[in-house]
């Protein structure tokens, strides 16, 4: 962008040649050392940047002007910051307020997502440390538990979840609710989940984070989660401890739908909360009425689920449907 340049009584007059919008404008005052105040007319696309120091006016302002301000922000009530204007490489950001001083728009600026388009960290956490302020695929290179550095691999990083600390998430092809019906067998039905990176990788990632969890929910209609008679599951779920069973033999199953612990029980038979207090998952309660179990596993040695098996489906009144949602690690082991 190029600017013509005069001195026009105490502030700066920097005038586009072929035209100026607001975040080129904020943007130049943003790399002015002395700018505090930059004044853009929408109408005639100019550009005023105030190197007075003033800060709370606004010389020769029109009702048109948008006012985009550096200085003294903590003296304003600001609104979210905008998404950066570019994902690597040095943009944007801005954030707006309405100032009793000032007719017009109050805009606050500042410089985002200072590295390189061919950065890698670690995990989300380390694009945290790099100045990632927006959620988006990055690339990262986990390390094995043997220290063998993986080769990068492109994941997506929430920075909004748990106050921004960036949280590594891992989908997978099971994220929807998935129907179930015909499958009256004890753990008959299956469906292996496939993640969309390498299973090492997603173990690498779950080893090396302090913290991870895994949503599983399971709606039923009459069909039974645990039978009494022999003490066996209709319907679980299997980590990558149990994955590797001969498909024929009784896989026995995970912690079911919650916590940290080795319990083979649903969430509401832990807080007691079960729709019916003989029952650890509503449903046992086999009643023909949509109920649900479901849950956040956060037990690292559980994670990631691999597959999910369900029975006791068999009958036109036996149905059920599978939600898993997708890995979400945080923060470094």
């Amino acid at each position: 962008m190029e600017y013509n340049k005069r001195i026009s009584g105490d502030e700066y007059l920097y005038k586009t040649v072929s035209g100026v919008t607001k975040i080129s404008c904020a943007y130049k005052c943003s790399v002015e050392k002395n700018c505090c105040v930059a004044n853009f007319d929408a109408n005639s696309q100019t550009c005023y940047l105030d190197m007075s120091g003033g800060c709370y006016s606004a010389p020769r302002h029109e009702n048109s002007w948008i006012t985009i301000r550096r200085a003294r922000e903590d003296s304003f009530n600001w609104g979210p910051w905008s998404k950066c204007s570019k994902t690597c490489e040095g943009g944007i950001r801005t954030r707006s307020h309405l100032h009793a001083n000032v007719a017009g728009n109050v805009t606050s600026v500042e410089g985002c997502h200072n590295f390189g388009c061919n950065d890698i960290a670690l995990n989300c956490n380390g694009w945290k440390t790099k100045g990632l302020l927006d959620s988006q695929t990055a690339l990262i290179e986990p390390m094995a538990s043997n220290g063998i550095q993986l080769q990068a691999v492109h994941i997506y990083c929430d920075m909004e979840m748990e106050n921004g600390v960036g949280v590594t998430v891992i989908d997978h092809d099971g994220e929807r609710d998935v129907s179930v019906h015909g499958y009256e067998a004890q753990g008959s039905y299956s469906f292996i989940v496939t993640y969309n990176i390498p299973f090492e990788y997603v173990v690498a990632i779950i080893n090396s984070s302090q913290f991870c969890r895994q949503f599983v929910r399971w709606k039923c209609k009459g069909a039974q989660m645990y039978n009494p008679g022999n003490q066996k599951w209709n319907t679980y779920w299997t980590n990558r401890s149990t994955a590797y069973l001969a498909i024929n033999e009784y896989k026995p199953p995970s912690v079911f739908f919650h916590g940290s612990e080795e319990r083979r029980i649903c969430d509401c038979g832990i807080s007691q909360t079960c729709h019916r207090s003989d029952v650890l998952c509503n449903c046992d309660i086999n009643d023909g009425i949509w109920r649900s179990d479901e849950g956040y596993v956060t037990n690292k040695d559980a994670l990631p689920i691999v597959a999910f098996f369900a029975g006791d489906t068999g009958s036109a009144q036996e149905e059920g449907k599978h939600f898993i949602g997708p890995i979400e690690c945080y923060g470094d082991a």
